[in-house]
């Protein structure tokens, strides 16, 4: 099948049943529990997804990469539970987030063990595989933390560039998205050549999912994205809109701006005011504008691709980017 929206379709519901059924012990409860919900909780089970429909491409089952993809969900649901303690979201998937329905402390710990259960889980691989695969999964959990560090660090300055963010949202959301596509089609032996290009291809739709994400938050609505809208605003974190408008402010607009991205500004007024405020500087068809490029450059790499991977890649694009959440 190389129509990814009909693939996710059925698998996502497949997928889900494997992870909430994947054996944890059972003690302590304390650090267990939380990963049991966390599994429980949802989610868009996307990059497993990607994973599996790749290796599907090249002829490989998605129980033969189930181990992988179960994986890189929980790399994923690792950077998240972390995340949200960073950014101190009270919701996640439209669920209370773990350090507030347990602790901070507990929320650390289950983060830390999600990523341990990890690498045992791609470990499973049969070994000629994981010779292959666990260099690649490596370097993706780093580029992650990377990518993190960066966000953290461009909320304590003034004078982040688009560039740097770009470079940011790669590391953060791009090389985990890319890093699924490689480990699927290393599954299946693509050739190096089809690989870089997988990579390339992307981290391009990588950049451009997470900007239309930046774009939801004002765009939204709770409901849809299951979090909280207006997180990232209170938290002055730099995103591709925001960093935008800076860019077209005039001094005086500037100063209006920041005195909107408060936590007492937007519980009082919402975000509306703030979207009107993007709207009439451009910001909005600015952003739009820039996930058009990113998409454009996505598909031109993957026009390199041979016909199967070239329809996965293509439906998974239009797949993401038609999204309300």
């Amino acid at each position: 099948m190389t129509d990814f929206k009909a693939f996710y379709s059925q698998y996502v519901p497949w997928f889900h049943q494997q992870l909430i059924g994947f054996s944890l012990p059972k003690e302590p409860i304390t650090l267990y529990d939380p990963i049991r919900y966390t599994f429980h909780a949802g989610g868009k089970r996307i990059r497993p997804a990607l994973l599996s429909a790749l290796a599907q491409s090249y002829g490989i089952s998605k129980e033969e990469s189930c181990f992988s993809a179960m994986a890189v969900e929980m790399i994923h649901l690792f950077s998240l539970i972390h995340d949200d303690i960073m950014d101190s979201d009270d919701v996640r998937h439209g669920k209370t987030t773990i350090h507030v329905k347990w602790d901070i402390n507990t929320a650390i710990l289950s983060g830390d063990a999600l990523f341990s259960l990890a690498f045992q889980t791609i470990q499973k691989n049969e070994e000629s595989i994981c010779v292959t695969i666990l260099p690649v999964f490596t370097q993706v959990v780093l580029k992650i933390c990377e990518g993190q560090s960066y966000d953290l660090a461009f909320e304590l300055s003034n004078e982040v560039t688009v560039d740097e963010y770009l470079k940011m949202i790669e590391l953060k959301t791009g090389y985990l998205l890319s890093g699924a596509a490689i480990l699927g089609a290393l599954h299946g032996k693509a050739n190096p050549e089809d690989i870089e290009i997988i990579k390339k291809t992307v981290l391009a739709a990588g950049r451009a999912f997470q900007i239309q994400d930046d774009l939801l938050e004002l765009t939204s609505n709770p409901e849809n994205m299951g979090k909280s809208l207006g997180s990232d605003l209170v938290e002055k974190k730099k995103t591709f809109p925001l960093l935008t408008a800076y860019s077209l402010c005039s001094k005086k607009e500037r100063y209006k701006l920041d005195s909107m991205l408060t936590r007492e500004y937007i519980l009082k007024n919402g975000i509306s005011t703030i979207k009107e405020f993007f709207e009439d500087l451009g910001v909005i068809h600015k952003t739009e504008e820039r996930i058009k490029q990113e998409m454009d450059t996505a598909f031109t790499f993957s026009e390199h691709l041979k016909d199967n991977q070239k329809k996965v890649i293509h439906s998974f694009i239009n797949f993401i980017m038609n999204r309300t959440k």
